[in-house]
């Protein structure tokens, strides 16, 4: 508690520093990466803007000093300086990325990390993370950062916009950023192609933790001996926050990515992405391919989990499968070239604005500097 009186005390502290509009600080949730890398990354600098990055750790911290870029570990005196006196803070989610305590009077934009399907932030109501959401004194008092909220938030379309963020990051639509994310503009440029067909399956974290992949849900030996038959590939990367621990080594076909690789690299490779309740999909329907949603564990995690947006449950995006053997059958007919939601994809596009023509960030830096 007196820990987090302190940060309050430091935050007041920080709101006496004169700020560096021509200053921004970057940081992503996880490792280098998402949303807030790829605008850091953007080679469009129409005031000479100096562009820092907050890294978590050191390997963060050499990857980025490695590219040529300026960085600092957080916590160090250059990165709590810089933090003080940069005027824009933007970030993919959180602002406790860069420093909560430090942010005062800057202009917090919140890049966020995709157009979301189970609730997000204020709108969890239930699962362990409702309390920290749930807008009680003690709410308040434990986790100060998540009430300080972000000035701007990234938002695709009015339809994200009036299903969630309106509600889960509590702001009004003169606050939201209807640009393309930039994760997606880069994913549009790097589409590549394995040699061999290759499914992507990158399900959602599950709140529980539960170990839903060394399940009968999921017979490794089955799925591999099913990619050797089409010789086809099967690659796996859990969320970052998942405690899984998965064992490929028999298995020749299926790979096992880290979860704190680059997702977007992956995405552009795969011909066809397996999910669950992972807004992954949104990213994915930039490439116009096959999407299998297989939720063996629906009514659980509905009520273990968060909840699913109404607005979002009721789409069509692709063919739902509810067992391993039913998933093993779509796929093949996949393999086939058997595709029946070329339309619903088009659909969706249109509805979450996924059908942009832009190719960098330049409308979305010129706004924050102009606008902001």
């Amino acid at each position: 508690m007196i820990e987090k009186l302190l940060k309050k005390a430091v935050y007041t502290f920080s709101g006496f520093f004169h700020r560096n509009s021509e200053k921004w600080m970057f940081a992503s949730h996880t490792q280098y990466s998402d949303n807030s890398r790829y605008l850091f990354q953007d080679p469009y600098n129409p005031c000479n803007i100096r562009k820092i990055w907050i890294a978590k750790n050191i390997d963060e911290y050499e990857i980025v000093k490695a590219l040529g870029y300026e960085c600092y570990l957080k916590g160090s005196c250059k990165a709590i300086f810089h933090s003080l006196t940069a005027k824009y803070y933007i970030y993919t989610c959180y602002l406790s990325d860069i420093g909560y305590a430090f942010s005062k009077n800057a202009i917090c934009i919140n890049l966020w990390h995709g157009i979301p399907i189970k609730k997000i932030e204020f709108d969890i109501e239930n699962g362990p993370l409702a309390k920290k959401f749930d807008d009680s004194v003690l709410s308040k008092i434990k986790h100060p950062e998540i009430y300080r909220y972000s000035n701007f938030i990234l938002c695709p379309s009015n339809f994200v916009y009036n299903y969630s963020f309106k509600s889960a990051f509590k702001i009004d639509e003169s606050q939201i950023l209807k640009f393309p994310y930039p994760r997606l503009i880069f994913l549009k440029s790097i589409k590549t192609k394995e040699r061999r067909f290759t499914f992507f399956y990158a399900p959602t974290w599950r709140d529980t933790n539960v170990d839903f992949i060394n399940s009968s849900f999921f017979d490794l030996k089955k799925i591999n001996n099913f990619c050797i038959k089409f010789n086809c590939l099967f690659k796996i990367k859990l969320h970052p926050n998942s405690n899984i621990t998965i064992n490929t080594e028999y298995y020749e076909n299926i790979i096992f990515i880290d979860s704190n690789d680059d997702t977007n690299i992956y995405l552009a490779e795969a011909d066809c992405l397996i999910t669950d309740y992972s807004s992954i999909f949104f990213d994915y329907l930039i490439f116009d391919n096959p999407i299998l949603f297989y939720v063996f564990d629906e009514s659980t995690y509905k009520t273990e989990n968060r909840e699913i947006y109404s607005e979002v449950e009721h789409i069509d995006f692709g063919e739902k499968v509810y067992n391993l053997n039913e998933l093993l059958q779509i796929m093949q007919l996949t393999l086939e070239g058997v595709d029946k939601c070329t339309n619903q994809r088009e659909e969706a596009r249109n509805t979450f604005s996924i059908n942009f023509k832009d190719t960098d960030n330049k409308r979305l830096i010129d706004y924050i500097v102009n606008e902001i």
